[in-house]
């Protein structure tokens, strides 16, 4: 199945307010309350377009530093998107400031609280599969070791994905030693020039699920970081065993637009 990612074209989440310094729990609640229902919409189209979707990790946002389970309306709401996720794939991609291998021991704490906060909002949602890079670059054995020291919820939840630092058969190699997924993203591979990866051993980390993938063209040029409004029509083409055997989330400013697109191109 394709995935749509977090938004729909032209609107986006709210925040309440601009940063930590000016946090008012009135406005941050009304943002929340917002943002969910705007999930809500994504997931409604995405059942009634047989997608599934990728939940923004700033649903409910500054998450960590307010207690938004004491609210009754938010819990409802989240309880109404679990009742929806046993008709799609959730999933959650926890922005990029969780990085577990820093050399900062406050950042890896904040990391970890950060995930923890994620990993109870994907219980009361219904999303099973939390999807992080490995970090900084060139120290996957720290994220190895702060790895082993999370909680057995949290750690069932996350899945690691080939970036721009971590070449596609370093990140397999640090699944296969944590019994991790690994998520496959391709234009991270080609930007890396990693693309000589084993397919069927990255479907191997999943066991029993299917596995999950990420696609996007670069914008300017083909190994640009940027992403582009769509995905290439070459693309497709040249990844249609990716459509195949992957839940492939769709990587594409354009968002729901850029959906269509792709399904039109495999149709």
């Amino acid at each position: 199945m394709l995935g749509l990612v977090c938004m729909f074209d032209k609107k986006g989440m709210k925040k309440g307010v601009s940063s930590i310094a000016k946090f008012d729990l009135k406005k941050v609640t009304e943002a929340a309350l917002f943002n969910l229902d705007y999930t809500l919409d994504c997931i409604k189209y995405c059942i009634k377009n047989n997608l599934n979707y990728r939940v923004s990790s700033s649903v409910i946002p500054f998450i960590d530093i307010w207690d938004w389970k004491k609210n009754p309306q938010i819990i409802i709401k989240l309880e109404e998107i679990r009742s929806l996720s046993c008709y799609l794939r959730l999933t959650i991609h926890p922005d990029q400031y969780v990085v577990l291998n820093s050399n900062s021991d406050l950042v890896i704490e904040n990391s970890i609280k950060i995930l923890n906060y994620q990993a109870e909002l994907c219980k009361y949602m219904g999303i099973k599969d939390m999807v992080i890079h490995i970090g900084k670059k060139s120290d996957a054995e720290k994220f190895e070791l702060v790895f082993e020291t999370l909680s057995p919820e949290l750690k069932s939840l996350i899945r690691v994905e080939n970036c721009h630092y971590y070449k596609v058969d370093e990140v397999l190699k640090l699944c296969k030693t944590l019994h991790i997924p690994m998520v496959l993203d391709v234009h991270h591979a080609r930007v890396t020039n990693s693309e000589n990866y084993d397919i069927d051993e990255i479907k191997k980390t999943w066991k029993k699920e299917r596995p999950l993938a990420h696609i996007s063209s670069g914008r300017d040029y083909i190994t640009d970081r940027a992403h582009s409004d769509y995905i290439l029509k070459e693309d497709v083409k040249d990844f249609l065993w990716l459509f195949k055997d992957f839940d492939v989330e769709i990587e594409a400013k354009k968002k729901e637009k850029a959906v269509e697109k792709v399904d039109e191109i495999l149709r």
